[in-house]
């Protein structure tokens, strides 16, 4: 015998009673607006977790940092790097030459390098070895060299790496690190960019403009020309 289809009836619950919560008082609102920012403020000056006063567009001052190009070209890039970046060398190898030809050598671009090391000990003397080579006046070449020889940081390397760049004195460039002549203005690189919050690389400016990361060469063509516009060029 087939059953029969029907619907089933629950028995009736009794009607719930809402309960209503208690209104929230003035000076409870006033407590967690005063917390919030109590603890802003403390990621703030401590210069941790959001650097939200320190996240704004414009460039810290890279006077003191490499720079190729016109000096009173219309378009500055400043070209935040770390030596153990794989991205960074991707930028140096892929896209840096292509600025230069097209807009550097021109005169429509000034080109500021700040090295900094995110953390890693090795990088920090990597770094100081870039220094050095500034001091002679091959930062750029040597610079190249580093991201050619990706991964070869150990202080014998570095010399290794100078001697074969054209022009470049190892024995001086040696001297200088063994020194640790540029030690201090290593970490106030380092410093100078965490208080820009720079937490990654390579990041860049391009005049006020912020690229984040190896962007296609297309997008920094994009904003360069957005800036020569700007100036008229």
């Amino acid at each position: 015998m087939a059953k029969s289809k029907r619907a089933t009836i629950l028995p009736k619950r009794p009607p719930t009673i809402e309960k209503k919560s208690p209104p929230i008082s003035p000076a409870v609102i006033f407590g967690v607006i005063a917390l919030a920012f109590v603890i802003v403020g403390g990621l703030i000056v401590s210069g941790g977790g959001l650097n939200l006063l320190n996240r704004s567009n414009a460039p810290i001052n890279s006077a003191n940092f490499p720079t190729k190009g016109k000096a009173d070209a219309s378009v500055t890039i400043t070209e935040f790097t770390d030596y153990g970046c794989s991205h960074c060398r991707d930028f140096e190898m892929e896209t840096a030459s292509l600025l230069d030809k097209d807009y550097i050598q021109t005169g429509k671009v000034k080109f500021v390098a700040h090295p900094f090391y995110l953390g890693a000990p090795e990088m920090a003397v990597t770094t100081q070895a870039a220094w050095c080579a500034a001091d002679q006046g091959k930062f750029f070449e040597y610079h190249h060299a580093l991201y050619e020889n990706f991964g070869s940081y150990s202080q014998t390397a570095l010399i290794s790496i100078a001697s074969g760049v054209k022009g470049l004195d190892a024995n001086a460039l040696a001297q200088c690190l063994s020194k640790g002549t540029h030690q201090n203005d290593v970490e106030q690189a380092r410093q100078d960019a965490v208080s820009k919050g720079i937490v990654s690389t390579p990041i860049f400016f391009v005049n006020e403009q912020r690229i984040e990361g190896n962007q296609p060469y297309e997008k920094f063509k994009q904003v360069i020309e957005q800036e020569l516009a700007k100036a008229g060029k």
